[in-house]
């Protein structure tokens, strides 16, 4: 028997040395009772000579096992425990709760022998034991992760065996799995909104392409006076990170096998969501290929709403074309405006398709509100605003078209997108166009009348164009913005961030070298139209 001083407890010991998938079915508050020793018995043999306080492997037989007779030879021997293949007989846990005798069901396949060494190997040989029991989780969760479970069955069985809560959360933050251990139930949404902020990531953890050199590692961090903390460490695969895993308690302490669970745990998410990547890539392929059939008018409309069922979309209902591309050079990739736009989806809980076409950008959308413009619109200023939320210096160029009610009209939604998007992007749009609102620029871009309108530029705007040239000045930016701010001079300073007498100067210099008065009506209109005129077709003459 071991001694008094390196007894470990019920709970313990499961969580040690058994199954990942070996839990607790009864009499769960004893478990705290010593363990001293292990031993396997048979169902139908009478109990062998004990000491008390050991834990009995169960191997069934051939003969029925009377519960009444295991239960009651069990109390009188003040047995710590007894562990039975699943699944357990409910008559045998109702006597072992009254009995207050703790049963734990151990999976199918289990080798008894093998588990009565491991637990006395523990017993015995604690740290010796870790670096083994290291290893023979990590070949356990690579079967669950072979089995394709999926995270959620992942971090269910991170928790039953750390007895914590655990997070898997992907780059963004955004929960991908989650179980709460039951001392967190009443609070674990609390928790939940606390790991979503991104000021709470340990730094060494922010930047995700340095995380390869860091794969080794977890944190400790106190996320409330309280005394709820985490153990995080991150997901990596193909070299980057993907992600974040967590476990959570109140005031227990994380040990070094908490450490080693944690970062075999975190191999497997990766293993997992890199299985998911795949799929959701072919998925996108397929949607993609599907959208522009529907949109080539290559597929009967039998034929998308079969698809559009696959994809668990409505395809009857009304859509809106939106067409979404980055402005200027350099700009994050397309596949980064994909992330940002299904995040932006995921949080105001819309329903659309989206693919991505060349440096585009494009997705239906559609919604039960009754004006879907409006939430078109709506979605549209969300994205924008995500993206100067997240990169800086970056803008966008948004289309939308007009509403579609039936399949056919689709392809129309979807040129009319296009068609705004590509102004948008020429008059370095800071808000979204709608194709029913683009107005005189639909006057601007007739091919027929380009020669007339680039002579009105050149005689209206032409000479401030070749002086910016010459200089190297961009006085051509102080007319935009001093337009764009309805000729407001307050409004006008603080967008180019300059002192107003400094704003004054530069309108006195533009009127110099335009030889005009811009504060004559049809002056300045004819001015504001060549500039329009210059961002629409400037470019391509």
């Amino acid at each position: 028997m071991v001694a008094e001083a390196t007894l470990l407890t019920v709970a313990e010991i499961c969580r040690l040395a058994l199954p990942l998938k070996a839990k607790i079915v009864a009499a769960p508050q004893a478990a705290e009772r010593p363990v001293r020793w292990a031993l396997t018995i048979s169902s139908d043999a009478p109990l062998p000579y004990l000491e008390g306080d050991e834990l009995l492997l169960v191997a069934p037989s051939e003969q029925p096992c009377h519960p009444h007779n295991l239960i009651a030879a069990c109390s009188r021997a003040k047995v710590a425990a007894v562990a039975i293949f699943e699944p357990v007989d409910p008559l045998l846990m109702a006597l072992a709760e009254a009995e207050r005798l703790p049963v734990i069901a151990l999976p199918q396949g289990s080798r008894l022998r093998d588990l009565e060494r491991s637990i006395i190997s523990l017993l015995l040989d604690r740290q010796g034991h870790f670096e083994r029991r290291s290893a023979q989780i990590y070949e356990q969760l690579i079967e669950i992760a072979t089995e394709n479970v999926g995270l959620e069955d992942i971090a269910e069985t991170l928790s039953q065996f750390l007895g914590k809560g655990i997070v898997v959360q992907d780059k963004h933050l955004r929960v991908q799995a989650c179980r709460a251990s039951p001392e967190l139930a009443n609070e674990w949404d609390a928790v939940l909104s606390l790991l979503k902020d991104r000021s709470k990531l340990p730094q060494a953890l922010s930047d995700r392409y340095r995380l390869p050199r860091h794969t080794a590692i977890s944190y400790t961090q106190t996320l409330r006076n309280d005394g709820i903390s985490r153990l995080v460490t991150p997901i990596v695969s193909k070299g980057i990170g993907r992600g974040y895993l967590s476990a959570i308690s109140r005031h227990a302490p994380f040990t070094e096998l908490d450490r080693l669970v944690l970062q075999h745990g975190a191999s497997i998410c990766a293993l997992e969501m890199a299985r998911r990547k795949t799929i959701s890539d072919a998925e996108k392929r397929l949607r993609g290929d599907f959208l522009h059939n529907l949109l080539m008018g290559t597929l009967s409309e039998a034929e998308a709403l079969a698809e559009g069922d696959r994809f668990r979309h409505d395809m009857r209902s009304p859509h809106v074309a939106i067409v979404i591309t980055w402005q200027g050079e350099p700009h994050p990739s397309v596949r980064r405006l994909e992330t940002l736009v299904n995040t932006v989806l995921q949080n105001h809980s819309i329903q659309a398709l989206v693919y991505v076409r060349g440096e585009e950008l494009r997705l239906f959308f559609t919604d039960e509100a009754r004006d879907l413009i409006a939430r078109a619109r709506a979605f549209a200023e969300a994205v924008m605003e995500a993206a100067k939320r997240e990169y800086r210096h970056a803008r966008l160029a948004i289309g939308i078209g007009g509403v579609a009610e039936h399949l056919g009209e689709w392809p129309n939604s979807h040129r009319d997108a296009t068609h705004a998007a590509q102004i948008a992007r020429r008059l370095r749009a800071e808000k979204p166009l709608y194709s029913a609102d683009l107005g005189i620029y639909t006057l601007l871009t007739r091919p027929d009348l380009r020669d007339d309108l680039l002579a009105l530029r050149d005689k209206m705007i032409g000479s401030l164009l070749n002086h910016d040239e010459r200089q190297r000045a961009d006085l051509l930016q102080t007319l935009e913005a001093f337009f764009e701010s309805h000729g407001n001079a307050t409004q006008t300073a603080e967008k180019l961030s300059v002192h107003r007498n400094t704003l004054f100067y530069r309108m006195n210099r533009i009127q110099e070298i335009l030889k005009l008065d811009l504060n004559q009506t049809d002056v300045r209109l004819a001015v504001h139209l060549a500039l329009k005129i210059h961002r629409l077709l400037g470019e391509q003459n």
